[in-house]
């Protein structure tokens, strides 16, 4: 029979993200930049499939780079004690500004993003840095997700006592029955398409909860996925702390 696993033995210990980190972030970000400069063919022409080689290199070494953040942020979200400081947000314009960081790729994907008018303000408790990273998570998702052609919205909404940002998209959607699988560590729909490492959603969910909202999904196959991040109005346990 197979042995019992230590409580805490599928976490990842500070020491082992902090050593990952200090290894891998200097030579892999020299490597991208590398990779960048031939492709871009700066010191002089190269041959066409070598150009294609150099980013191939580059698109490689920013997901190993993606992955030592993530693996960072795991560590740190799965901490008993982690905690988030709250402050007044303008969710919609956190939501414009994760658009506009997306612009690039989605006009490289032929995918067009709607997103919250210039003029629009929906006033939220949270943490600015940490609400933009789980928004630059879900539209990258949705654009990765979506074919050439496609629309991605980003929209708010408000509530009495929470206020809502919804990232739809028009790609081939998820089925009901993986709903609860893609917000767990690894997973992903389909591990056989191009994409992320499978923590986005996971770390995404945690950073919503440790500000006092949550994070779902309503989709099913064929019409498209919605993610729905909700966060509170204002402070509702006495203080603007709140622990995943």
């Amino acid at each position: 029979p197979a042995k019992p696993r230590p409580a805490g033995a599928d976490q990842l210990s500070p020491t082992f993200t902090a050593g990952l980190d200090r290894a891998l972030r200097t030579p892999l970000a020299r490597i991208v930049a590398n990779a960048d400069s031939i492709h871009a063919q700066t010191d002089g022409l190269v041959q066409p499939d070598y150009a294609d080689y150099a980013a191939d290199i580059a698109n490689a070494g920013r997901h190993l780079l993606a992955l030592v953040d993530d693996l960072v942020d795991l560590q740190a979200v799965e901490r008993p004690d982690f905690a988030l400081l709250l402050e007044t947000i303008d969710l919609a314009d956190i939501a414009r500004r994760a658009a506009g960081l997306l612009a690039v790729r989605a006009g490289n994907a032929n995918v067009t993003i709607t997103r919250p008018a210039a003029e629009a303000r929906v006033v939220a408790r949270g943490d600015f840095r940490r609400v933009l990273q789980i928004l630059v998570n879900l539209i990258g998702n949705a654009v990765r997700y979506s074919q050439s052609g496609g629309a991605v919205q980003v929209t708010t909404h408000t509530g009495s006592d929470q206020v809502t940002v919804v990232v739809a998209d028009t790609g081939k959607g998820v089925a009901p029955a993986d709903h609860a699988r893609i917000f767990e560590k690894f997973e992903r729909v389909d591990a056989s398409e191009p994409g992320g490492n499978g923590l986005g959603l996971y770390i995404a969910r945690r950073l919503a909860r440790a500000m006092g909202g949550d994070l779902t999904i309503d989709s099913a196959i064929g019409e498209g996925a919605r993610f729905v991040l909700s966060l509170p109005t204002q402070a509702t346990r006495g203080q603007d702390q709140y622990q995943a």
